[in-house]
């Protein structure tokens, strides 16, 4: 008996599934862009974070991270004697200028010396293919694979580099990866560019005597032990290499490649928690209005059912299961979607972020994770209307539900009835009578129109930032750094070089800052305070002069250190005599990229005690002179990097078009699809309410047209009352997701920027949602026999 009954409701079930399948399919459609957006951005966090964990323990990534003028060999020593350092690499590392063929412009290679016999106690370098430099066999290196395979080379390829003043060929006879490389940027660049930059890794035997380092380290890694105190290590080992040039120890967390992984595995976990959750409180609502009107239209059914017997938990378990079809459904699409989106997202990590090995894996525990959210989701939008039909007496479910009671509209009450259209006035009254259902529909449509938003801003945010900085911010077109600073007056000698028509010199000393307990690694620029060719910029962007004291500290840097305009920081200079200054906060300007602090280069000059002096320069070139530039400087011993503000600007946005525009554009499908399933169920719950009033209304007269007007112009209110309003919220939601850590970090800050053609690319996408599930309502209208609903019985 008991068999029979579960399978004539199962059956009704289906029936139910059958006859509201368009309604149902558009719900689950939303349910699977949720769960599929969940899976796909959690799955390749965790793929990413897998990777890294593997390739890190494996490879042995440092803890500790210093770089130093020069230190003897025995000075490791005192480093492997500090509490809690397991083990100490020192090594040898300087950048020089190359010559690669098939390349204009000059690019940057970092030497990174090898153990002459074994492997790196610490950063150990993974062998891709080819074979490691042999001992003793000078010009043989081991070559990046992101510049490897950047300029298409192979092995036994030669590669120019100006080493100690003197050309040198390199042989590739290898290909390797290393830990601390896993994002490489060469030194005045913000951005990778595999082709510009490389890094190469010889036998130190062979590379130490070429810069005086035999029986020396210039650079050194530091395991620790887990439960160590990273910051007493880093003091420990500052003050041990003080004497020999240290500039200043940092934590592994803080290397620049790892730091930069971080940020975007926490860019992907903002993601994956703030747009799921939007997708499924949008099904949640869909599943309580259709739930709703189910329930509603089988009243009768219901009373029918308790009569016979059936108790108030299997009614209840009967409308649960219609639930669970449509979520299991769209779940089943969504682990599908997300296994397509992560494993699209993880092999376009794998071209920025460099692993021995970058597998895609969807775990069973983030799958199940995702179904139990998305269940849990619907049955909170459900909970409610199960629990109604639960309780309602067969008594009272045997009679329809009681209209609502008449009184006047809003519109009639204020004398406008007479002046709108019939098909308006009836419009406005249905709306003004059902304003929960009317606002539960807006606000899902305004949530689909603030998801577009929400995923097109970042082209605005990240298109303003380039500007600013390569255009507002600096204005050169080649950016040269020295490897030792110079007196001030070389700037002449580059503006003699080939093609250049003028040179403004600047000074990077590496410093610490300090303020109360706060400290900070960074650098103190200084440049001529007449300079015309980088420009300092308030909130407001305005520019702002260099004062004659003080500092110029970048607003991300002065939250850092959590300091104002007035404040005194102590600033402990990293190089030369290393002394240790107070100096005033003079003004805080914005920045996007990066943490600065400015100085006046005479300024700089007399607190370090010596004459003004640069290591580097910003220079305007002849263009059709660019290519004897290049060529020039990679014969210049002095140049340690050269940078060219316009090939910046198009790697950075070939990047963007390939990384950012492939997440905007499946990110925009889904705003669709979500829009669509809010703006089709409206419509169709519209129609089905309403079916017996628009068939009255064509017996008594009215065109097809008008009564089309009255379905179609509830939903075209609807869409011109949410739009407005999705807009606004979209322009919340992207204002808490930059000031996020993912969009607010160190490396560069997301502005809160929205163009009109975004606003407009949200309003589009909305519009075309409501053009298809109009068409679609009004060819149910068309389909509808007027005798058939009009006989049938309420």
């Amino acid at each position: 008996m008991t068999m029979r009954i579960v399978s004539a409701l199962d059956l009704k079930v289906l029936r139910d599934v059958f006859r509201m399948r368009g309604q149902l399919i558009a719900i689950a459609l939303v349910i699977a862009s949720g769960v599929g957006v969940f899976l796909g951005m959690r799955a390749t966090m965790k793929s990413l974070e897998s990777a890294r964990a593997s390739y890190f323990a494996h490879q042995r990534f440092a803890d500790v991270f210093v770089a130093l003028t020069r230190a003897p060999e025995h000075v490791a020593g005192r480093l492997a004697a500090i509490p809690g350092v397991l083990g100490v690499q020192t090594r040898v590392a300087r950048d020089v200028t190359l010559s690669v063929p098939g390349l204009t412009e000059a690019a940057t290679g970092r030497l990174v010396s090898l153990p002459d016999r074994g492997l790196p106690l610490v950063n150990d370098v993974h062998l891709v293919s080819g074979r490691m430099p042999a001992p003793g066999e000078k010009g043989e290196v081991l070559a990046s694979e992101a510049f490897f395979e950047a300029h298409e080379l192979e092995l036994g390829a030669r590669v120019g580099a100006v080493i100690d003043g003197k050309r040198e060929e390199l042989k590739i006879v290898g290909v390797g990866l290393a830990p601390e490389y896993v994002y490489a940027i060469g030194p005045g660049q913000i951005f990778p560019d595999d082709r510009r930059f490389g890094v190469f890794w010889m036998r130190r035997a062979t590379l130490a005597p070429a810069f005086d380092m035999e029986g020396a380290f210039n650079d050194a890694a530091l395991r620790i032990a887990r439960d160590a105190n990273v910051d007493d290590v880093l003091a420990r080992v500052d003050e041990v290499l003080e004497r020999y040039g240290g500039l200043g120890a940092i934590a592994g967390a803080d290397q620049q490649s790892a730091f930069f992984l971080a940020n975007e595995l926490t860019q992907l976990r903002t993601l994956a928690v703030m747009m799921p959750a939007l997708f499924l409180a949008v099904a949640a609502f869909l599943l309580n209005v259709v739930l709703g009107r189910i329930i509603a239209g089988q009243r009768g059914d219901i009373a029918a059912l308790k009569a016979f017997g059936y108790r108030d938990r299997e009614v209840g378990l009967h409308y649960a299961k219609l639930v669970a079809v449509v979520v299991g459904c769209g779940c089943l699409l969504g682990v599908g979607l997300g296994g397509w989106i992560g494993a699209s997202m993880t092999r376009l990590y794998a071209d920025y972020y460099r692993f021995p090995d970058l597998p895609f894996r969807m775990s069973a525990a983030d799958v199940l994770e995702g179904l139990g959210i998305s269940f849990v989701a619907a049955a909170l939008g459900t909970w409610a209307a199960i629990r109604r039909t639960v309780k309602l007496p067969p008594a009272e479910a045997m009679r329809p539900e009681a209209p609502p009671a008449y009184r006047s509209t809003l519109i009639e009450r204020i004398g406008l009835a007479d002046r709108l259209p019939t098909a308006w006035k009836i419009v406005l009254r249905e709306l003004e009578r059902k304003p929960l259902r009317a606002a539960f529909s807006v606000l899902g449509i305004a949530m689909a129109t603030g998801l577009t938003v929400v995923n097109a801003f970042t082209f605005d945010s990240v298109g303003f930032m380039l500007n600013v900085q390569f255009t507002l911010n600096q204005h050169e077109d080649v950016q040269l750094t020295l490897f030792e600073p110079r007196a001030v007056n070389a700037v002449h000698d580059l503006e003699h070089l080939p093609g250049v028509l003028h040179a403004e010199p600047y000074r990077n000393v590496p410093v610490k800052f300090r303020a109360g307990a706060r400290v900070k690694n960074g650098a103190i620029r200084g440049f001529p305070r007449d300079a015309t060719l980088t420009t300092l910029l308030d909130v407001d962007l305005a520019e702002v002069p260099l004062p004659g004291e003080g500092l110029v500290l970048s607003r991300k840097l002065a939250e850092i250190l959590d300091v104002s305009t007035g404040d005194t920081l102590r600033v402990e200079v990293l190089e030369g005599d290393r002394p240790e200054l107070d100096v005033k906060v003079a003004r805080i300007v914005e920045t996007y990229v990066g943490t600065t602090a400015n100085m006046a280069l005479a300024a700089l000059g007399r607190a370090l005690g010596e004459t003004e002096s640069l290591n580097g320069a910003w220079l305007v070139v002849d263009d059709a002179r660019l290519g004897e530039l290049h060529a020039a400087v990679k014969e210049t011993p002095v140049v340690a990097g050269v940078v060219s503000r316009e090939l910046v600007v198009r790697t950075v946005r070939h990047m963007l078009d390939q990384s950012l525009g492939t997440f905007v554009t499946i990110a925009l499908g889904f705003s669709l699809v979500m829009a669509f399933g809010v703006l089709y169920n409206a419509a169709r719950i519209t129609l089905a309410e309403r079916a017996r009033e628009l068939s009255s209304l064509r017996v008594l007269g009215f065109r097809r047209g008008e009564v089309g007007a009255i379905l179609l112009g509830e939903l075209a209110l609807l869409v011109v009352a949410a739009i407005p309003l999705g807009l606004a919220f979209g322009r919340v939601l992207a204002g808490v997701l930059v000031e996020s850590p993912g969009y607010d970090n160190e490396q560069f800050r997301l502005p809160l920027v929205i163009v009109p053609a975004t606003y407009a690319t949200a309003v589009l996408t909305v519009l075309v949602a409501t053009a298809v599930s109009g068409w679609s309502a009004w060819r149910m209208l068309d389909r509808m026999e007027i005798v058939d609903v009009l006989k049938a019985r309420d």
